[in-house]
């Protein structure tokens, strides 16, 4: 009885354990690589969505008050140079200007500012997620989003944007490329 116990074992041998680890790996090494990518593109999605809807954001501003706001820590006005806004967006991040505020949202992780001539009347904007490997920003004077290489890891800071001057393109000739 022993003996055909013995006869009737089943199982897989050595040599094809052996095959289904060595697919398992070669499909790891093509989906590990993938997987970075495609959190790649979302950090930077999300700091191109902050950086539009900022500038949507701007012209409602500017449509209200005649004037474009800066980055505000609160609903206080605090001059010109715009501070830097680290999201996730609260009520006490938003653009203001001549005495007037506007709250606006943030996605999580990504920081921007805004910054507006001393006449309100010019506006530039950037916006980074900490992850992401692009800077993304937008002109008062032109409709296109721009965008440069920065380090992945690295949070932006507040003089990462270019000072905004009317009627001139300062993003693409501070290095900024246009997508």
């Amino acid at each position: 009885m022993i003996k055909d116990m013995r006869n009737n074992q089943k199982g897989f041998t050595l040599i094809e354990l052996m095959i289904v680890v060595a697919i398992i790996g070669i499909l790891a090494a093509i989906a590990i690589p993938q997987f970075g990518a495609y959190r790649q593109r979302a950090f930077n999605s999300a700091a191109t969505s902050d950086v539009v809807n900022i500038q949507k954001s701007e012209a409602a501003f500017f449509t209200d008050w005649q004037v474009f706001g800066s980055s505000q820590a609160a609903a206080v006005a605090t001059g010109v140079a715009g501070v830097l806004l680290t999201g996730p967006g609260s009520a006490t991040t938003g653009i203001g200007g001549a005495g007037n505020y506007m709250q606006i949202g943030l996605s999580n992780g990504v920081n921007l500012v805004a910054v507006v001539d001393a006449a309100g009347t010019a506006f530039n904007a950037a916006a980074k997620h900490t992850q992401g490997i692009r800077r993304y920003a937008v002109d008062s004077d032109v409709t296109a989003t721009y965008f440069i290489a920065a380090p992945a890891g690295t949070p932006m800071a507040a003089g990462d944007c270019p000072a905004a001057v009317i009627s001139t393109d300062e993003l693409a000739a501070g290095g900024y490329t246009a997508m």
